[in-house]
Protein backbone atom coordinates (compact mmCIF):
# COMPACT_ATOMS: atom_id res chain seq x y z
CA UNK A 1 0.00 0.00 0.00
CA UNK A 2 2.87 2.32 0.74
CA UNK A 3 4.39 1.59 -2.72
CA UNK A 4 1.18 2.54 -4.50
CA UNK A 5 0.97 5.84 -2.63
CA UNK A 6 4.60 6.56 -3.41
CA UNK A 7 4.11 5.88 -7.14
CA UNK A 8 1.08 8.14 -7.23
CA UNK A 9 3.04 10.92 -5.56
CA UNK A 10 5.76 10.61 -8.22
CA UNK A 11 3.22 10.88 -11.07
CA UNK A 12 1.55 13.94 -9.58
CA UNK A 13 4.96 15.59 -9.15
CA UNK A 14 5.70 15.13 -12.88
CA UNK A 15 2.38 16.74 -13.83
CA UNK A 16 3.07 19.86 -11.76
CA UNK A 17 6.44 20.60 -13.37
CA UNK A 18 6.33 23.63 -15.67
CA UNK A 19 6.15 22.88 -19.40
CA UNK A 20 9.42 24.67 -20.20
CA UNK A 21 11.28 22.23 -17.92
CA UNK A 22 9.92 19.15 -19.72
CA UNK A 23 9.53 20.62 -23.23
CA UNK A 24 12.62 18.91 -24.64
CA UNK A 25 10.84 15.56 -24.21
CA UNK A 26 7.98 16.67 -26.49
CA UNK A 27 8.19 15.87 -30.23
CA UNK A 28 6.50 19.18 -31.10
CA UNK A 29 9.40 21.07 -29.50
CA UNK A 30 11.95 19.30 -31.71
CA UNK A 31 9.84 19.82 -34.85
CA UNK A 32 9.72 23.54 -34.05
CA UNK A 33 13.50 23.63 -33.48
CA UNK A 34 14.11 21.97 -36.87
CA UNK A 35 11.78 24.43 -38.64
CA UNK A 36 13.49 27.39 -36.97
CA UNK A 37 16.96 26.14 -37.92
CA UNK A 38 15.85 25.55 -41.52
CA UNK A 39 14.35 29.05 -41.68
CA UNK A 40 17.54 30.61 -40.30
CA UNK A 41 19.65 28.65 -42.79
CA UNK A 42 17.48 29.74 -45.73
CA UNK A 43 17.64 33.35 -44.56
CA UNK A 44 21.41 33.37 -44.21
CA UNK A 45 22.15 31.46 -47.44
CA UNK A 46 19.74 33.52 -49.55
CA UNK A 47 21.38 36.88 -48.72
CA UNK A 48 18.57 38.11 -46.47
CA UNK A 49 15.80 36.56 -48.62
CA UNK A 50 16.79 38.56 -51.69
CA UNK A 51 15.42 36.97 -54.86
CA UNK A 52 18.27 38.40 -56.95
CA UNK A 53 21.74 38.27 -55.37
CA UNK A 54 23.46 41.63 -54.93
CA UNK A 55 26.41 41.81 -57.28
CA UNK A 56 27.20 45.48 -56.73
CA UNK A 57 26.79 47.57 -53.60
CA UNK A 58 24.06 50.21 -53.66
CA UNK A 59 25.21 53.55 -55.02
CA UNK A 60 24.85 56.55 -52.79
CA UNK A 61 22.66 59.42 -53.97
CA UNK A 62 24.96 61.94 -52.28
CA UNK A 63 26.61 62.88 -55.62
CA UNK A 64 23.29 63.98 -57.14
CA UNK A 65 22.15 65.96 -54.07
CA UNK A 66 24.32 69.01 -54.90
CA UNK A 67 23.02 69.28 -58.46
Amino acid sequence: MNEIGHGHHHESHAVHRPYWKRAHHDWRFWVAVVFILVAISIYVMSDDLALVPRSQPKQSHSSSVGR
